[in-house]
């Protein structure tokens, strides 16, 4: 199948967040060969890969998942029915899905636009270069990994903050007397964790110079906070605001109503096929954060286990691909206009 023959050859590319171009440039070439020279091919601005029956400014449908990875590479594992290696789950057994469906869709004269993005495991640059400066799309389908089966309608986002705290210090044997910058930085991140629930607060990393008897008075600690549309980012600012606090990035959250057209034409997909799948909400973050607010309607649907996303046991079997490369046409087929 097609889009097993794709993943071989992108699973074997490392292509981490900032080094994609090898990759991207294995899927144009896979793509070109394998539509038998049917598409039009190219890379924006940003690199992304995007790849169409008619390169133009507008489409009805695009199908867009992305190219890079997380760090971390080991020979990929490839046997007659499942394959194995970074990315293999996410995201690019469902970009091959993709690519699969995308020429099916062209030859049936859809009008669909695929598309790799670059960056989505760092700051989601593809994509917002996507919106900003690509076509005008209507419809979107995200290509994470959802278990085959379920279609994802909403995601938290995120908040990166970097926190400085300051106090007077003291002698380590008197702490009573003295202030100690670490834990006044403890108390307002448990403070913060019940504050700003359900959001999660998590400390990722923490640093501070201090000799053995001194109580420090200087600790910057950096934090990832995932919220739901119930959590504001000036909630979450002010839950730090004791201490100095920079934002180094941010997206917001995005959810859609499981009735709009495009979490709908995929729970009718899997239906056709004789899968019971569920609308699902997601407690990460992906480019349906960023392309959300300027399309008509957006899901996300996926081959591969969700939950080896980022680890070492990243694996996807043919017959995942299978379900979900049918999935996407009979998705396409009714959300996708005639060209």
């Amino acid at each position: 199948m097609i889009a097993f023959e794709v993943l071989k050859r992108i699973v074997s590319v490392y292509s981490p967040s900032g080094e994609e171009d090898e990759a991207a440039e294995t899927l144009a070439e896979a793509l070109e060969e394998l539509s038998g020279g049917t598409l039009e091919v190219w890379r924006d601005g940003a690199g992304n890969v995007l790849a169409a029956p008619k390169r133009k400014s507008e489409y009805s449908l695009a199908l867009i998942s992305h190219i890079d990875t997380v760090p971390g590479f080991w020979e990929p594992k490839i046997t007659e029915n499942s394959i194995s290696g970074r990315g293999a789950v996410d995201a690019k057994g469902p970009l091959s899905a993709m690519s699969e469906a995308l020429i099916k869709l062209a030859e049936e004269g859809k009008d669909v636009l695929l598309g790799a993005m670059v960056g989505e495991e760092d700051d989601s640059r593809g994509a917002k270069y996507l919106r900003d400066h690509g076509p005008k799309l209507k419809y979107v389908i995200i290509g994470e990994p959802s278990n085959t089966r379920d279609v994802v309608v909403g995601y938290r986002g995120y908040a990166w903050l970097e926190v400085k705290c300051r106090a007077k210090g003291g002698h380590a044997s008197s702490p009573e007397v003295g202030e100690n910058a670490v834990e006044k930085l403890w108390g307002i991140y448990q403070k913060a964790k019940e504050r700003l629930s359900p959001a999660t607060v998590s400390l990722t990393s923490i640093k501070s110079w201090n000799a053995f008897n001194v109580l420090p008075t200087e600790v910057i600690a950096r934090f990832d906070v995932r919220f739901p549309a119930s959590v504001k980012l000036e909630d979450i600012l002010d839950s730090f605001s004791e201490c100095e606090v920079t934002l180094k990035d941010w997206l917001g959250p995005v959810e859609v109503k499981p009735t709009s057209p495009v979490p709908r034409a995929l729970r009718r997909a899997l239906l056709q096929h004789g899968v019971k799948g569920k609308f699902v909400r997601k407690r990460g973050t992906s480019d349906m954060n960023v392309l959300g607010g300027s399309v008509e309607s957006i899901a996300a649907y996926g081959p591969g286990a969700s939950e080896l996303s980022h680890t070492e046991k990243e694996v996807i079997t043919k017959e995942e691909l299978e379900t979900a490369v049918k999935t996407y046409v009979a998705a396409g087929r009714e959300l996708a206009d005639d060209l």
